[in-house]
Parts: structure tokens; C-alpha cells; sequence
């Protein structure tokens, strides 16, 4: 029987798919914050963003394991581990840069004043570790795993434009995951930027997992360290 899975995407219809994802993801989120309330909303935010990329790779019959490049092997994850603390030192050096530039950013106040008030009680503790979690593997998929992947596995395809795959695809993806993370003071956006850059030599380097791994740890060390009033 003829395979009628793909591992190719056209780079226009990744882009839009990610639109389309950054609306949905406002929309609902809005909606699910109105009627259900921010602990929920938390948690529905993150799976948003993995919802259309996944949907799409299915409908397309894409077999996502080899495609997102997913691999369950222990040492990806301890390697995640310790790439997320050095992802974490490298988000201190850049927000405290970027800080020092335009001063206090009042969205990641915002943010940490959120963070911190939720963890407060058990539920919100729980609705804030799990979507702190899932980011990195929600986010990972759709931005590296989906985004960067498509990109580069097209750009590779032309001959004249593979040795520029890498830097063009790891960039689009990074600009992106900061426009998600916008901020109008510009210093989480540019420190999201930033940390995407890291991220996508991570999982070009190594694998989703990896990536995902080192991006749900930094956020979780993050969050001790508010909690420790740090």
C-alpha cells in the first residue's frame, strides 16, 4: 500500500497555520477567562497553541514523531534539564540588559504578580506548575517543532538555499515566539526573542524533546525562584 504520509510542508501554509493558532489563542483565551476564570484559562492558553498545528499535521496524515523529530530517550531529557539552566542564566543576563535599557516592564510585573498571587492556594499552585509545564512542550511543537521545522526542511530541499536554512528558519521562529509574548515595553518580547534563538539551536541540535525540556525546567526554576521572593 502507497504511504500517503509527507514529511514536507509548504513554509506559507506553517506561517498561517501559526496565524491562524494566534487568533484562536486570543480569542478563546479571552472567552475561556470571561466565563471560567484565570486558573483554567492558564492551562486551556497553552494547549491553544498546540491545538492547529497539531490538527493540521493530522489532517495532512504527517507522522509527527519523525516529522516534529520526538524522542523519549532519557538523555534528551537530562540533556533538556541542564540546557534549561543555562537557558535560565542567559534570560537573567537579558532581562536585567533590557531592563537597565527601558526600564521595568510593567507585562512581566504583571505576569509575576499573577504568578505569584494564584500560587497562593493549592489549586492555583497546580493550574500554574502545569501551564508553566506545558508551555514548554505546547510551545515547542508549534514554534520549533512545527514552525522552524517546516521552514528549514523546505529551504533545505533547494540546493541554493540550504546553507542559509538554519539561520533564516531559527530566526522566523524566534520573531514569532517573541510577537507571542508581546509586551509594549518591548523587554519580554525581545527577551522571548531571545530565549527563541537559544531554543531553536537547541532542538536543531538535538531534538523536541530536548528543547521542550530545557523550556518546561527554566520555567519551573523561574517559578521557585519568585516564590522564594527572588
Amino acid at each position: 500500500m502507497e504511504n500517503t504520509k509527507t514529511n514536507f510542508i509548504p513554509p506559507w501554509e506553517a506561517v498561517l497555520v501559526i496565524i491562524v493558532t494566534f487568533f484562536i489563542f486570543i480569542f478563546l483565551s479571552a472567552a475561556s477567562l470571561l466565563t471560567i476564570g484565570d486558573k483554567p484559562t492558564l492551562v486551556i492558553g497553552e494547549l491553544l497553541i498546540l491545538a492547529v498545528p497539531l490538527g493540521y499535521l493530522l489532517l495532512k496524515r504527517i507522522d509527527i514523531k519523525s516529522f516534529v523529530k520526538i524522542d523519549l530517550n532519557p538523555k534528551f531529557i537530562a540533556l533538556g534539564l541542564a540546557c534549561g539552566g543555562l537557558l535560565l542564566l542567559l534570560n537573567i543576563f537579558v532581562s536585567g540588559a533590557l531592563t537597565a535599557v527601558f526600564g521595568t516592564s510593567q507585562a512581566v510585573e504583571q505576569s509575576n504578580s499573577l504568578i505569584t498571587g494564584l500560587s497562593s492556594s493549592p489549586s492555583g499552585l497546580t493550574a500554574v506548575v502545569a501551564s508553566l509545564a506545558l508551555a514548554g512542550v505546547c510551545e515547542e511543537f508549534a514554534f520549533r517543532g512545527f514552525l522552524q521545522n517546516s521552514i528549514f526542511k523546505a529551504l533545505c530541499s533547494n540546493l541554493q538555499k540550504a546553507k542559509y536554512a538554519f539561520p533564516i528558519a531559527v530566526t522566523i521562529s524566534a520573531v514569532v515566539f517573541g510577537l507571542f509574548h508581546f509586551d509594549p515595553q518591548g523587554v519580554y518580547t525581545i527577551s522571548a526573542f531571545i530565549s527563541g534563538l537559544a531554543l531553536g539551536y537547541i532542538y536543531h541540535r538535538w531534538n523536541y524533546t530536548t528543547s521542550a525540556t530545557a523550556h518546561a525546567s527554566m520555567n519551573l526554576i523561574v517559578l521557585v525562584l519568585l516564590l522564594r521572593g527572588f
